[in-house]
């Protein structure tokens, strides 16, 4: 070898090493610590806030919903058309491809809603998301990208339904090759910027950048979800720098991690209102609707927001938000605080003191023993005998029995309109109907089906109407505030809280 081919090979062998040094030194884990971690993967094997925050890193949906606008942006689909008032057509993005390696294409998109997942009456995935999916009729390949999925109704929110959660697509191949829902549920395959590399059940999920997304990279070669119950826990990992993002912050604990060199703390509330359910099937006492009533009537909502939140969220009086835009009906949304009514309801009821059960799970919600404390003693003072039951899980919390009275619950309005949340929640196909939690008014359903299926404004707005007034005579919840989720995390990158519970560590919102 000449002097001048070894000199080449060695700034070669230099280069290298210092590009690998480089990539070496950009390289970034980011481990997350909650409070629980859901006991499965599959976006439609639970609707909560746990699973809610994860699968933003693992799937995508055909329209992505913008986290901090609520503007719907192309997703997996690069376009979307009406047809007529009961069909959307999609162009599907080529070249997108799975976690397994397999190029996303429109027999994927009809396997994710087709009957083996969602559509017949049976499939795993129907009870939980037949209230986001329920109008879908069907959906067919028209050729391989392109999609064209028909509602059973006029709906005039059919494309916002494939924005959101129940709506992510996932792989007809890794699906059918996992050897049914139990195996699948652990370790789906999406589309999105994090593959699932590991999950040790309700304990920890370690994600891996995934290299062959579509759009750009995910900036975490490594991200982590530990399961952390303990609030002074996940502070003390945040503090030693064993963890990067804590959520569930409560608001008294914001100024101390404020203070901390190094730490910033993020987040607000999010499009979820946040309350009480009421079981009318179960318990006599609850079946009274009066006792409901005064329920909402004897909560000082403002109270709460002002002392344990320190201002930092919004009260809510009525089922709606004020982001439903020319559907958000102001003049159903006054005070309802008058614990002079609330004792009257009471006494008018010939309530004689029994015992009316309040189901709770600590720390998944923030703040959730404290709110509930403060309740308990503003019911107390209208004359009800609250008795709160300390449960380890949800199974726990919703065990059908005479004792399953009150427990608290938060409604996503995944989008911006009553039926994405109020409907959504309420309707006959919901999971507190359907585990018969309460029966609903036939005039509340008969109002919910016009606001799904209607395309006329006026008479949209008159059923959203109606169907508040029907919860306002005949609660089976009663609203306390709009949810908030504080963060705190390290301040060496750059991350915001959206507006919804999803956490995004996609290229969008994530920078080292």
């Amino acid at each position: 070898m000449n002097y001048i081919n070894r000199i080449t090979l060695l700034l070669v062998m230099v280069a290298t090493c210092v590009m690998g040094s480089a990539v070496q030194a950009q390289a970034r884990s980011l481990i997350v610590a909650v409070p629980s971690l859901p006991p499965t993967l599959e976006p439609m094997g639970e609707n909560a806030n746990r699973l809610a925050r994860i699968t933003y890193s693992i799937f995508e949906t055909l329209i992505r919903l913008d986290q901090f606008t609520g503007e719907m942006k192309p997703g997996l689909a690069e376009s979307w058309k009406r047809i007529d008032a009961r069909t959307v057509e999609f162009k599907l993005r080529k070249g997108v491809k799975f976690h397994d390696g397999n190029e996303m294409t429109a027999e994927d998109v009809v396997f994710s809603f087709g009957p083996e997942r969602f559509l017949a009456e049976q499939a795993p995935g129907r009870i939980l998301a037949a209230p986001f999916l329920g109008v879908v009729e069907k959906v067919e390949a028209i050729d391989p990208y392109t999609v064209r999925v028909t509602a059973n109704v006029a709906d005039p929110l059919l494309e916002k339904r494939f924005s959101t959660r129940m709506s992510e697509i996932i792989s007809q191949k890794a699906y059918l090759a996992a050897g049914g829902w139990d195996k699948w549920s652990q370790k789906p395959v999406g589309t999105g910027p994090y593959k699932i590399a590991t999950f040790a059940l309700s304990n920890r999920l370690e994600l891996e950048r995934f290299d062959g997304y579509w759009d750009t990279p995910a900036p975490a070669d490594k991200l982590s979800f530990i399961e952390v119950s303990e609030l002074s826990a996940r502070m003390a990992g945040l503090r030693s720098g064993e963890f990067d993002i804590i959520t569930e912050l409560a608001p008294d604990q914001m100024a101390t991690l404020s203070n901390v060199k190094n730490i910033e703390v993020v987040g607000g509330p999010v499009e979820n209102i946040y309350g009480l359910v009421f079981d009318t099937k179960s318990s006599p006492t609850l079946r009274d609707p009066r006792i409901r009533q005064a329920i909402s009537h004897a909560i000082d909502r403002k109270a709460i927001v002002d002392a344990l939140f320190m201002g930092r969220t919004t009260v809510a009086n009525s089922w709606q938000m004020k982001t439903f835009g020319n559907m958000y009906i102001p003049e159903m949304d006054k005070e309802m605080y008058d614990p002079e009514l609330a004792k009257k309801l009471v006494k008018e009821s010939g309530y004689k003191g029994e015992p009316i059960v309040w189901r709770l799970l600590p720390g998944y919600y923030t703040l959730e023993v404290s709110v509930t404390q403060a309740i308990e003693q503003m019911l107390h003072n209208v004359g009800l005998n609250i008795k709160l039951e300390i449960k380890e899980n949800w199974e726990q919390v919703e065990a059908q029995s005479p004792t399953r009275m009150i427990n608290n619950a938060s409604v996503t309005g995944y989008y911006q309109d009553p039926v994405g949340q109020l409907w959504r929640r309420f309707k006959p196909v919901a999971p507190w109907r359907k585990k018969e939690f309460f029966t609903m008014p036939e005039r509340f359903d008969q109002l919910g089906t016009i606001l799904e299926s209607s395309v006329d404004l006026k008479e949209r707005q008159e059923a959203f109407k109606g169907m508040l007034k029907e919860m306002a005579a005949n609660p089976t919840a009663t609203p306390l505030y709009m949810l908030p989720m504080f963060y705190a995390k390290k301040a060496d990158f750059q991350w915001k809280a959206g507006v919804m519970e999803f956490m995004d560590f996609s290229a969008r919102n994530l920078h080292f």
